[in-house]
């Protein structure tokens, strides 16, 4: 991990990071449909078999947009088990938090927000998981992740302040998986104590 000492660190450091976003955002956006659906399918299959999904009685994932790894049929899935489900909420210049997802048809009706991810609606009064004391895995995005958990995202910061509120106010802390398609795994990612690893990573 880079240890930042001088403003000089600091702006090269941004630099590697805004470098390799533009890099990894080329790669995603080269995915074609197919290896979309089929990266997407293998991964969920492989969520839904992993031992800490199976346990998991409440779980948050994110609900993506067209180009991440799919996750409607997860979603599906936590339902169809009676798992709890939380999902993010997030505006901008204000901390993502994550809400309680009632069933699939919850799901299917909520709107969309402005990058067009379903959303619950700001002033819409949900259940909220850092409340409740209790969140047992996460299942998170990102623009690029290592074999061994680091994580780059798109530079909101939204994961890595929840991770850290989770340390402060859940009596356990969750298992995090990221999800991800083979074009955002990478050898190696530039790191700040900021930034919070995964636990795990999932790609075909």
């Amino acid at each position: 991990m880079l240890v930042m000492d001088s403003s000089e660190e600091v702006a090269n450091l941004f630099r590697l990071k805004s470098e390799l976003r533009k890099e990894l955002n080329e790669r995603i956006n080269s995915l074609t449909p197919e290896e979309i659906r089929e990266e997407s399918s293998i991964v969920t299959q492989k969520v839904l078999q992993h031992p800490k999904y199976v346990k998991a009685e409440s779980v948050s994932i994110y609900l993506s947009f067209d180009k991440e790894i799919q996750t409607d049929n997860i979603v599906y899935d936590i339902f169809e088990k009676g798992k709890k489900c939380y999902i993010p909420r997030y505006f901008q210049g204000k901390p993502m938090e994550m809400v309680r997802l009632h069933s699939y048809e919850d799901y299917q009706n909520l709107p969309r927000n402005r990058w067009n991810i379903k959303q619950p609606p700001k002033d819409e009064a949900r259940e909220n998981a850092l409340e409740t004391g209790k969140l047992d895995l996460i299942l998170m995005p990102g623009l690029g992740f290592t074999k061994d958990g680091k994580r780059i995202g798109r530079g909101k910061g939204y994961y890595d302040q929840f991770l850290m509120k989770c340390a402060e106010s859940l009596k356990s802390y969750p298992y995090t998986i990221g999800l991800a398609f083979k074009k955002q795994m990478v050898p190696d990612l530039p790191t700040t104590d900021e930034d919070v690893n995964v636990d795990e990573v999932i790609s075909p």
